[in-house]
């Protein structure tokens, strides 16, 4: 049988913020885009008060998981155990939180397009 064995310490950190950080722009970028409508002969959607929520939320979670690394790793440095802090752990977290901010903003986007589509 296979031992599994942690990431290093310095693994992720990077990659997982720059992940992040993408998902939480193209998030506010496309409820920026949803918030200003189309014009009369424009291609685009539109979405409801819900939808934006929805964005809202996965910005807010991508927020919340990049801050919450932050003070992990300083807790880590300030007591002298960096790394140890169950690295493996947060790691799936951001991946799950990242999944579900994908998810959300998809579910927000498919619906605004699915009411304009039905509306004409």
């Amino acid at each position: 049988m296979r031992q599994v064995t942690p990431p290093a310490a310095s693994a992720f950190p990077l990659q997982d913020a720059v992940r992040g950080v993408l998902i939480a722009v193209v998030s506010a970028v496309t409820g920026y885009v949803a918030i200003h409508p189309p014009g009369e002969n424009e291609a685009g959607f539109s979405l409801s008060p819900r939808s934006l929520a929805m964005i809202a939320i996965g910005i807010a979670l991508q927020l919340g998981v990049i801050g919450g690394n932050w003070l992990a790793r300083r807790y880590e440095r300030a007591h002298g155990i960096e790394g140890q802090l169950a690295p493996m752990a947060r790691y799936i977290l951001q991946l799950l939180a990242d999944g579900v901010s994908v998810l959300l903003v998809a579910l927000a986007v498919f619906g605004g397009i699915f009411a304009t589509a039905s509306s004409i």
